[in-house]
């Protein structure tokens, strides 16, 4: 019955069996595999729990025990069951496959690397083996030794998709989406009705900025299947992406929906709300950060500050996300020490000097230092949804940030006006090549008589504006960190920048900046208007289109004919 495939048949032959021979290990091991293969792992455990205890020194029957707790999500005790066995495994590719997949599945990932090799060193031609070792390396960033493995794979056996599809994902974090799209596509080809293989081209056509190509794709996903919530999210981002914001905002309910407890898919409906100006429901959206993997603040082992009165209590703020987030959400302080909080704000080092300018003023402890006891802790960007914070109640007073003392002086300013110049920001952010306008897009402003250019640009990137706006090393000086910065910002007339830290620092301070968006912006700029409630100094100027810099330096030039006090 169990060879002919009939399981559920077998696993009770064998249970009456077991239940008459209860001593004979081998058939409680035949009982856990048959009811294994019947759709019940976690009683095939029991079952092969009986029959490695019975022959405590057969290695088979404790791996086929693990892999059974493996199945039924018992990811620990599967390991667990395998203690004190790995030298008597090492031959055996079982035994190597269980290691490898129980250490991958509770995040172990070094020691699931070394178990794959080993399976390979075993069984060279294994190609879900080094598929998975792929994934292993590609999620502790060897992305260059994960390419070699799905290559590899890919030689043995040309349609694996599993393959195609993590070397598409692979490349495409590397930067290189034009080789990404050749596996994806082929992947898709392959397995038109997996869902995962649309959304993962759809994935790298959106980061080329081909969005309605990669809302086609979740589309299709979605046609596939209808309850697919990653999809539904993918394509809530599109439709973000295209400020089609309504259609954005339903595609994301309808993944909550599906997943109410996929914190990723809460993140993305958050931005799109966020986006929208919808504060109270975005912020509140916003808090199902805490679950992700890649958004979640730092712990703090005080209680969580939940919004109650904070009146002589010691609140520690702790700083979150990108500089720019931080020196945005730190005017939060102020309102808590208005209303009887003393507050402890810990951040990056780099930020302290600039946050200790913050009225009051506060205690600021960098990251990693040792902190003082307080009553209760908030990530700065929770703030917000525990102010109930709407656009028409943003704490917009500047300036709420200044130079600290004993910064460096900037040279003294010229009889003509002096505009700072920003046109990139971190390298490493995900979205810096479509935030980033490209220097020579800045000619005609450059052209203009009458007016001293001054770079605020830092990094190689600086080395771009070299002879064409002021190279002052006395200036370039003055750029050396935040508190340095403020100083410099101070001696400009006005600061044009795209959406980076500089533009977060001269808003908080207060100075006149004008800001360049991309066509769709991050959430925090919304739409359609060009003021910001965070930052009263500030004026906004967007691309019309995706990725027409050119307009927006026309927008720039006109404003300028107006004059820097328009």
């Amino acid at each position: 019955m169990h060879a002919a495939g009939d399981a559920a048949a077998a696993a009770a032959i064998y249970r009456g069996l077991a239940e008459t021979h209860p001593n004979q290990a081998g058939l409680w091991a035949l009982l856990g595999d048959a009811l294994r293969e019947s759709g019940d792992p976690a009683a095939g455990a029991e079952a092969l729990a009986n029959a490695s205890r019975l022959a405590p020194d057969d290695h088979d029957f404790a791996v086929e025990w693990a892999l059974s707790l493996l199945e039924s999500g018992n990811n620990v005790a599967a390991l667990k069951t395998l203690e004190g066995r790995e030298d008597a495994l090492r031959q055996s590719e079982r035994g190597q496959a269980v290691l490898a997949d129980a250490y991958r599945s509770i995040g172990q990932l070094r020691n699931a690397i070394d178990h794959y090799r080993r399976l390979l060193e075993i069984t060279p031609g294994n190609n879900n083996a080094r598929i998975s070792l792929g994934v292993c390396l590609q999620e502790t960033n060897d992305l260059s030794g994960a390419i070699i493995q799905y290559e590899h794979a890919l030689e043995l056996d040309p349609d694996a998709v599993d393959a195609l599809s993590n070397l598409g994902l692979a490349l495409s974090i590397k930067g290189r989406h034009d080789k990404a799209i050749i596996p994806l596509e082929r992947a898709v080809n392959l397995e038109p009705h997996t869902p995962s293989t649309h959304c993962n081209l759809g994935a790298v056509l959106q980061k080329m900025g081909r969005t309605g190509d990669a809302a086609r794709c979740f589309e299709h996903a979605i046609e596939v299947a209808p309850g697919d919530a990653k999809a539904w999210s993918n394509l809530g981002n599109a439709r973000q992406d295209q400020l089609r914001l309504d259609e954005a905002c339903t595609a994301h309910a309808r993944a909550a929906d599906l997943a109410p407890n996929d914190a990723d898919i809460h993140w993305n409906r958050a931005m799109t709300l966020l986006l929208s100006g919808d504060f109270a429901e975005g912020f509140a959206a916003y808090e199902w950060r805490r679950r992700t993997a890649n958004h979640a603040p730092p712990a703090h082992e005080s209680p969580r500050w939940d919004g109650n009165d904070p009146n002589g209590q010691r609140l520690l703020l702790i700083s979150e996300q990108g500089f720019g987030d931080a020196i945005q959400f730190i005017r939060y302080g102020r309102l808590l020490q208005q209303r009887g909080a003393e507050i402890v704000v810990q951040c990056h080092p780099k930020l302290v000097n600039l946050f200790a300018t913050l009225d009051g003023p506060p205690m600021v402890i960098p990251t990693g230092a040792a902190l003082p006891l307080v009553d209760a802790h908030v990530p700065l960007m929770s703030l917000p949804h525990l102010f109930k914070t709407t656009d028409a109640t943003v704490p917009a007073e500047v300036p709420y940030l200044r130079p600290p003392p004993n910064t460096l002086t900037p040279p003294e300013p010229t009889s003509r006006p002096c505009i700072g110049l920003c046109w990139t920001g971190n390298p490493d952010h995900p979205d810096n090549v479509q935030r980033s306008c490209p220097f020579d897009a800045f000619g005609p402003l450059i052209a203009r008589a009458g007016i001293e250019w001054r770079s605020l640009q830092f990094g190689p990137a600086a080395a771009e504006a070299k002879g064409l706006i002021t190279d002052d090393p006395e200036w370039k000086a003055c750029l050396d960190g935040f508190a340095n910065t403020a100083a410099a910002l101070q001696a400009l007339n006005l600061v044009i920048t795209i959406d980076t830290v500089t533009a977060h620092l001269a808003g908080a301070m207060g100075l006149p900046v004008w800001l360049m968006l991309k066509h769709a912006p991050d959430w925090r700029w919304m739409t359609g208007r060009a003021d910001s409630p965070w930052y009263p100094t500030m004026r906004l100027f967007r691309q019309k289109t995706p990725g027409d810099w050119s307009g927006v330096i026309k927008q720039i030039n006109t404003a300028l004919d107006a004059g820097l006090d328009h």
